[in-house]
């Protein structure tokens, strides 16, 4: 049993992730690390300081010392372990479902486990070799407040003043405790929605996909700022809206930054992950740039494999000068400081970046189906698109770049039981077309498994 996702542990609560998980997964840190500083934190779920008092008691147990840095956003944290801890763990579920809570581990850095580092935490976990400490051994639990000091670090590095007028939709979650002090403390005006902490998500859905935060185009205009911003539960994750209430396509937001980063440096390498679009290739080839393409939950791997000045999933940016970790206060706070110096608005700064149709959509499909249905569909898709695909990428399922530009992408989720299709197409019409194939074939391939099973 694979315990380790595309971003660290996650699942419903007291199912497959309980203290009893919560306190191994501190032991083993513990015996991995064998000595030093522990940093934690959590996110706003009702479950996560249980979590956390497991995890904690984990540690300790292995004669660890560690920092509680109490309900923070998790980039927050990474900066914290950065500064202050040999390693970290967040407690959070990031968008998933109220239901759900996980854990994640950063090294030193600040950067997430890499993948060989989580098979060891892992291999700790299931050999059940715990380092135990001897009673005078046992070190001590100390707490510290870091908001501040993370906030002044990214106004030191963003290094400018506003006046914009800015809409925060913080989903309840821990962006509440950073966001608006932080853009208030640029100059920004802020007007915040959500941004009480509350477990429950009472006020939308974490996860900020277009269709949980479709209302915000309107209040955008009624409200006459000129962008809004919407974060996740664990406040990694970033969309954004312009000044007419337009949704900026993430695969836009994310080309719009490489192109900056790669005209600053006149060339360079971006790592995105598997299921971004043709635009950011577009605009990183014209600025002289290339683009390498990592499994999800990947960027950080990609960013120490191809030396990359910038790196970036859907919603999930990462700026290698501040920290190798996702942080979407950086990302807004650069945002805006484009925005003022370019001396245009968002609507105009992203008419630079070509167009693409793409979709997304899931289909159910428990965990045990998963493989089988990735290999059934990779077989019928290629039989039908055999003469337009140029190229098979098989990392995070597998992804057909067809020879018009379009692709079709199927992989399986690293944290819930789902298999995600997207299709980007090079026209409306070809978008549709695509999806409907890809779609179609995923869904019978998991409902022939399942009539199967029940044979």
């Amino acid at each position: 049993m694979k315990l380790f996702g595309t971003a660290g542990i996650r699942g419903p609560i007291n199912e497959k992730v309980t203290v009893d998980l919560a306190l191994k997964v501190g032991k083993s840190l513990g015996t991995y690390i064998r000595d030093g500083k522990v940093t934690v934190a959590r996110d706003a779920r009702t479950s996560s300081i249980m979590l956390e008092n497991a995890i904690i008691s984990g540690l300790l147990s292995t004669g660890i010392e560690v920092i509680s840095l109490g309900l923070i956003p998790t980039p927050a944290l990474a900066w914290g372990t950065k500064q202050f801890g040999d390693a970290g763990i967040m407690i959070t579920a990031s968008h998933n479902p109220p239901t759900d809570n996980g854990i994640k581990v950063f090294n030193e850095e600040g950067i997430e486990f890499y993948l060989e580092q989580e098979e060891e935490l892992e291999r700790i976990i299931f050999s059940g070799e715990y380092k135990r400490a001897a009673w005078d051994e046992i070190k001590k639990v100390r707490r510290r407040d870091i908001i501040d000091e993370y906030i002044g670090a990214v106004l030191d590095f963003v290094n400018h003043e506003t006046s914009l007028k800015v809409l925060l939709d913080e989903a309840n979650g821990a962006g509440s405790v950073v966001a608006p002090y932080l853009l208030r403390e640029m100059g920004a005006k802020v007007i915040t929605i959500n941004a009480h902490l509350d477990g429950y998500f009472p006020g939308r859905k974490p996860e900020p996909r277009y269709e949980n935060i479709a209302y915000l185009g309107k209040l955008v205009r009624e409200l006459g700022v000129d962008l809004a911003i919407a974060q996740d539960g664990d406040a990694d994750r970033i969309a954004v809206f312009d000044e007419k209430g337009n949704y900026v396509d993430e695969d836009t937001l994310i080309a719009l930054f490489a192109k900056l980063y790669v005209e600053e440096h006149g060339g360079g390498t971006v790592v995105t992950s598997i299921n971004t679009g043709s635009r950011i290739d577009k605009v990183v080839e014209e600025g002289g740039g290339k683009v390498y393409r990592v499994p999800l939950g990947q960027p950080h791997d990609g960013i120490k494999r191809y030396n990359a000045i910038f790196a970036a999933e859907p919603w999930k940016l990462i700026h290698p000068k501040f920290g190798l970790w996702i942080d979407s206060f950086v990302t807004m706070g650069l945002l805006i400081k484009l925005i003022d110096e370019n001396g245009k608005p968002l609507s105009e700064l992203v008419k630079g970046i070509p167009t693409y149709y793409l979709i997304k959509e899931n289909v159910k499909c428990p965990e045990e189906y998963k493989k089988a249905v990735l290999d059934i569909a990779q077989h019928e898709l290629q039989k039908a698109l055999m003469d337009e695909i140029k190229e098979v990428l098989t990392i995070s399922g597998f992804r057909f770049n067809l020879s018009d530009g379009s692709w079709v992408l199927v992989r399986p989720s690293g944290t819930e039981p789902k298999i995600r299709v997207v299709v980007e197409g090079v026209t409306e019409k070809r978008k549709e077309q695509l999806f409907k194939l890809a779609y179609r074939v995923v869904s019978k391939a998991v409902e022939r498994l399942k009539q199967n099973e029940q044979a």
